[in-house]
């Protein structure tokens, strides 16, 4: 897949969209990987839609628009979809990636709930970093084939991406989109080392097979290093 192939699609989505739902359909927008410029060919499309309300029937009609698309089937679509008071009640600190490194294609965001604060910021990096560091400690401490672990997706590591992107918005005031973004941005070298095994993370696959308890150490050290500025950090006394 390209970057053709990727908006042919979303200029399909959206025109079923709005013939399913009409004046229903609030909100719509591509984001993820090839909205922020740094997908590889298998990546998914990522979009976000959000409608009035959801009943039993909408479920069903919006997941048979989706088999009707193309590249469904290969597991190539990921869509977060949602009403407008669920949207209202999900926690602004998991909102970031709705506000930031997307490209609306209908609708306003800010038409339907208020944009994530300094406050926000700061949860999302906690939150983050204690939940990661809890995984990288479970497979340290009990007993497991890390060779296996750290074969699988790097879910874990690009969290931390996210929270380093929630930490820059908090303390440089500024958003970072991509990887490459974030790596030329960040003064920390374990920042900066933990963001580049990221980017490298298929071509470093023998070396994270034969030494995986380095990336997992890595990831531990990372989390509780953040955690720790975390605690440090003068608290937002505004929220814009």
């Amino acid at each position: 897949m390209d970057q053709a192939a990727v908006d042919q699609w979303l200029d399909d989505f959206l025109e079923r969209l709005q013939t399913l739902f009409g004046p229903r359909l609030a909100f719509v927008a591509h984001h993820g990987s090839w909205a922020r410029g740094e997908a590889r060919p298998d990546s998914d499309i990522d979009a976000f839609v959000i409608v009035d309300r959801i009943d039993d029937r909408d479920l069903g009609d919006y997941r048979d628009l989706l088999a009707s698309m193309p590249y469904t089937a290969e597991h190539q679509v990921s869509t977060f979809f949602g009403s407008a008071s669920e949207l209202r009640q999900w926690p602004r600190h998991e909102q970031s990636q709705c506000w930031f490194g997307r490209r609306v294609l209908q609708g306003r965001l800010e038409d339907l709930v208020d944009p994530p604060t300094p406050r926000d910021y700061l949860e999302d990096v906690r939150l983050k970093a204690a939940a990661n560091l809890h995984i990288a400690r479970h497979y340290l401490l009990h007993p497991h084939d890390l060779a296996a672990v750290i074969r699988r997706p790097p879910y874990p590591f690009k969290e931390c991406c996210y929270a380093l992107q929630s930490w820059m918005l908090l303390t440089e005031g500024k958003y970072c989109a991509t990887k490459a973004d974030l790596l030329a941005a960040l003064p920390d070298p374990q920042d900066r080392e933990l963001v580049q095994v990221v980017m490298d993370w298929h071509s470093l696959q023998t070396d994270r097979e034969a030494r995986p308890q380095y990336y997992l150490e890595l990831l531990e050290r990372w989390c509780r290093a953040m955690l720790q500025r975390v605690s440090l950090q003068k608290p937002p006394n505004q929220d814009r």
